[in-house]
């Protein structure tokens, strides 16, 4: 059996992860932890296999706590690492950790952890060392991670319902209050993420940041419109033609992103 620890100051995350993992005939989780300070007492007396530690834990840093772990145990476990931004991704590599995984999970993409979980703990048994990456398998890693996370739908609230839209449709989503909500060519969706998180769960190759209120579609930008002191607006692709203000600092991005 491989012996799982799970770590997150969220219990319903720890709840769902803990499903998920029941559904492996092989993996049994031993225990979890809601802190930092918690997972390493528990951590390092339990010797798990393998720890599944979120980057975002209100104690401490979750990196610098899976960091810990591996200078001070003499087996430390395959680390890997949980968050719903991939933008952690690269420094949590560096660790060493033997992957890297958005929330919110999937069947999918867990079945493909536990998978390098177990290559991994078997490569260490043939060796006097624990197994390390190469860059190039780090950089490989990242790639993955980065292809998963992008949603194929985005839950978006109208009329007390909960509705999965294509990212596609978004035309442009703005901060409003706490939460972000979403445009599409004729529609107005409420969300329950904040402008960060939704920025986190969209395609940097097909979304901006223009403002620090605004992210655009860039696959539904009409015009560029020259606006005060040297920035800019974009016209969308809308019903409504809505223009989008651009900071400054981003003009420069954004027409290297356009192609000009």
């Amino acid at each position: 059996m491989l012996k799982v620890f799970i770590v997150d100051d969220e219990a319903p995350a720890r709840e769902e992860l803990r499903y998920l993992l029941a559904q492996f005939p092989d993996v049994s989780v031993i225990g979890e932890a809601a802190s930092g300070e918690e997972a390493i007492e528990a951590v390092m007396q339990l010797e798990p296999d393998a720890v599944f530690l979120d980057i975002h834990l209100q104690d401490r840093d979750g990196v610098d706590v899976g960091q810990e772990l591996l200078e001070s145990m003499v087996r430390p476990p395959v680390i890997i690492f949980a968050s719903a931004y991939e933008i952690h991704a690269v420094r949590a590599f560096e660790t060493e950790a033997v992957d890297y995984i958005v929330k919110p999970f999937s069947e999918t993409r867990l079945e493909k952890t536990m998978n390098r979980v177990r290559k991994m703990l078997h490569a260490q048994k043939t060796r006097a060392e624990p197994a390390r990456f190469s860059e190039e398998q780090l950089q490989s890693l990242l790639q993955t991670v980065l292809a998963d996370q992008q949603p194929r739908r985005v839950p978006v609230e109208k009329n007390g319902k909960i509705i999965l839209i294509d990212p596609n449709e978004i035309v442009f989503a703005t901060l409003e209050g706490r939460y972000a909500s979403i445009y599409t060519d004729c529609e107005q969706y409420a969300t329950s993420f904040t402008l960060q998180e939704l920025e986190s769960r969209l395609s940097r190759q097909q979304f901006f940041r223009s403002h620090r209120a605004f992210i655009v579609n860039l696959a539904k930008t009409a015009e560029l419109v020259p606006w005060f002191k040297g920035s800019i607006h974009l016209v969308m692709q809308d019903s409504r033609k809505t223009e989008v203000p651009v900071s400054r600092n981003v003009v420069k991005e954004l027409k290297k992103r356009l192609g000009f």
